[in-house]
């Protein structure tokens, strides 16, 4: 196990500003990478599981901020964790696969402390040479059944066009999808958000294979034998 920080120090008190524990350092070629945004319904967590189960990823990093919210998971268990990202990785895919999704309730105070956990995020993207940052989050519609997309280039767009998504045109896209995009933007990750819409009368579940469905076909994803 590794250990991974950052911290200010003072005759009181030491406390990390970030800590990266990586179990273990995965051999990949251009991985996928696969971001599960929270989000009020968990539809971008729920994509991720369902895409790190059928690639048989396994975890191999968590990511943990003094940004997140100042209080622990209590597991089934009893015991008691920080809250912290995962991330998981598949070589058995084709491509090769990291995935990555963050506990329900990990908000920011401030945009400041958005910037520095979601730069972590994308860094561990570029630094472990991802061809792709695929970002997976929610879209409130009244009425819809469409999913939408918005990437750092054009060709990505047209890509999932292809496969049905509808473009998102002349608007903001605000909170951590629009910080993570920028970033990839700012460090050259080429990145592609994907929004199923969640209606009232719809599930996150539904939505969410809808999700995994434009990915798997977009990026012709071939999952491991089931062993």
């Amino acid at each position: 196990m590794h250990l991974s920080t950052t911290s200010n120090c003072s005759s009181e008190a030491s406390i990390f500003d970030k800590l990266l524990i990586t179990e273990y350092s995965p051999t990949l070629v251009s991985p996928l990478y696969v971001v599960g945004l929270a989000g009020p319904s968990e539809l971008g967590r729920i994509a991720a599981r369902i895409l790190l189960e059928r690639a048989q990823a396994r975890l191999f990093a968590e990511l943990y901020n003094k940004h997140f919210p100042d209080h622990v998971l209590v597991t089934e268990d009893g015991t008691c964790r920080l809250l912290r990202y995962e991330f998981y990785e598949s070589s058995r895919s084709s491509p090769n696969m990291i995935i990555a999704y963050g506990d329900d309730g990990i908000t920011f105070e401030n945009p400041e402390s958005g910037y520095n956990v979601f730069d972590e995020l994308v860094m561990l993207g570029k630094n472990s040479g991802a061809s792709n940052l695929i970002l997976i989050d929610a879209i409130q519609m009244a009425s819809s059944e469409s999913t939408y997309v918005a990437a750092t280039k054009t060709s990505l767009t047209k890509r999932l066009v292809n496969k049905g998504a509808t473009v998102i045109k002349d608007t903001h896209l605000l909170g951590p999808a629009g910080i993570i995009l920028g970033m990839c933007r700012l460090h050259l990750l080429s990145a592609i958000g994907i929004f199923p819409t969640l209606t009232p009368e719809g599930s996150a579940e539904k939505s969410a294979e809808t999700a995994v469905k434009l990915v798997e076909d977009s990026f012709d994803i071939k999952y491991p034998r089931v062993r």
